[in-house]
């Protein structure tokens, strides 16, 4: 069987009477009310969590599951009137599993110019003088996400909206008044691991992955090896599988989200799906309808022609974990259990629960 490359995934959170990501106020007259943000789909304007606020989510969570090291940001740059103008975390892809998962930039200004070299003051030689005032060419450190996601967005278009007034009671005085809009319906977000450049970072050109100091100095202790094009982690087979695995796990147990103390809301997935691939296409999307009389529905049959497609690049089994009750057409998802023979090939799908489903595929990496 080829090898997995990349693990692809849907997930559905039920964001029941929720507030989990804030645009603001509202405007015009609706400027002392606090809205969620929303895009809008076709006619319908729709709520939304942007992929930044759930991937934070998910780097709290795999920090607090896993106990690793924290790859906490920092100011690295100020402006002349002492403002933050510039954040980074450790830049450590090594020691920071954080860091290697969801990336990292450091701009460098003039980045891909040329900057003049200062001459040690012992240079004499015409030729050598012309050679080193050629100076390097300035290299941005950026490091791509290996762990690419989408927003977080309503299933359902119509009807989610809700409003509660809410009043700050004052000692002395009338009571202060405020409105907070929410919603509910069920959230689907897709997302696509590049598992295979977990532990391993591209230097060329003026952007690399990892700084050239930091590099050298875990080569000296035997914790990177230099490759062609860059470097990858020592024993990079093990590590790739427990960063992977334990992100996967995370995502199983997922928490966070705005307004938690008003609008305490569970966003572990009730339904996740997920395989591995030997290609980087995030499979897995629309799987699912809001139906006005029946609620939420699972599209079978678009499931079944994703794997028919794919058979040939899928390259495990495809695990589905549901939550019990949870959707209308429930059984139409266990009946899938088994093996299925397309042209392109056979895959096994196995129903379980979300976080048995993501345990399972932590295993298989």
């Amino acid at each position: 069987m080829t090898s997995t490359r990349y693990v692809a995934g849907t997930f559905l959170v039920h964001a029941d009477a929720s507030f989990l990501n804030g645009a603001g106020l509202g405007e015009g007259e609706n400027r002392n009310v606090t809205v969620p943000k929303t895009l809008r789909d076709q006619t319908d304007q729709v709520p939304y969590v942007s992929s930044q606020a759930w991937k934070r989510w998910l780097r709290n969570t795999l920090i607090e599951e896993t106990g690793w090291d924290a790859s906490e940001l920092v100011a690295i740059k100020k402006s002349d009137k002492e403002s933050t103008s510039k954040i980074a975390g450790k830049l450590d892809p090594v020691t920071y599993a954080e860091d290697d998962l969801f990336g990292y930039m450091r701009a460098q200004e003039g980045q891909g110019k040329t900057a003049k070299q200062d001459l040690p003051d012992e240079v004499e030689d015409e030729d050598e003088d012309k050679s080193a005032s050629k100076g390097v060419k300035t290299k941005a450190l950026v490091r791509a996400s290996p762990f690419s996601a989408s927003l977080l967005v309503s299933v359902r278009k119509k009807g989610w909206r809700g409003r509660d007034e809410g009043f700050v009671h004052l000692k002395e005085g009338t009571p202060l008044p405020y409105t907070t809009e929410f919603y509910t319906t069920h959230l689907q977000g897709i997302f696509c691991l590049a598992h295979w450049r977990v532990g391993v970072f591209r230097n060329v050109g003026d952007r690399i992955e990892i700084d050239e100091a930091v590099a050298k100095k875990y080569v000296s202790e035997h914790r990177l090896n230099a490759v062609s094009g860059g470097y990858e982690l020592s024993d990079a087979t093990a590590i790739r599988k427990q960063r992977s695995g334990e992100l996967l796990k995370a995502l199983s147990v997922l928490r966070g989200g705005a307004k938690q103390a008003a609008f305490g809301t569970d966003v572990a997935p009730k339904f996740l799906a997920l395989a591995g691939l030997s290609c980087g296409n995030p499979i897995f999307n629309h799987l699912f309808t809001d139906d006005p009389e029946r609620g939420l529905v699972f599209k079978s049959s678009c499931f079944m022609q994703i794997i028919a497609d794919y058979a040939d690049r899928i390259t495990t089994p495809v695990h589905v974990g549901i939550r019990d009750g949870y959707v209308a057409n429930e059984a139409e998802i266990h009946a899938l259990q088994g093996n299925h023979t397309f042209p392109r090939g056979t895959v096994k799908v196995i129903v379980n629960t979300p976080r048995q489903a993501a345990e399972a595929m932590a295993e298989l990496l």
